[in-house]
């Protein structure tokens, strides 16, 4: 269902630390080198919270959406191995 929702390619980053950072990266026509656009979340949300604002403004600009460690589809570490 987060698929039909969520229609962008999910990206991955491995940290150095190897936790796994979730981002979305779309362009129009896979044209990178357009306008970028970042959006950023706040807590306790993801990406998600953009959805279609990204699909609105990745026809015109390079739209880029990270999931802060501990939301969306990045990882959530417990707090013996991460600290907040």
């Amino acid at each position: 269902m987060v698929k039909r929702l969520l229609p962008f390619k999910s990206n991955f980053l491995q940290l150095s630390s190897g936790i796994n950072y979730h981002y979305l990266d779309e362009a129009p026509d896979n044209k990178s080198n357009s306008e970028a656009v970042v959006m950023l979340h706040g807590n306790p949300s993801w990406c998600f919270y953009y959805r279609k604002l990204a699909q609105q403004l990745s026809s015109t600009h390079r739209v880029i959406v990270p999931d802060h460690i501990g939301c969306g589809l990045s990882d959530k570490p417990d707090d013996s191995t991460y600290k907040y």
